[in-house]
């Protein structure tokens, strides 16, 4: 079984800067999308 530190979920804008605030603290992420990354304002805007 894997253990993480903190799970994303949503790769939105604000998924994507919880996921590189906690890498930079060394932290182990997960990141949870059912989508493409990046969010509606990205990729759709």
């Amino acid at each position: 079984m894997n253990s993480y530190d903190l799970v994303v979920i949503g790769g939105g804008a604000a998924g994507i800067n919880a996921l590189k605030a906690a890498i930079a603290l060394k932290a182990r992420v997960a990141l949870v999308d059912r989508g493409p990354l990046g969010g509606t304002c990205v990729n759709r805007g």
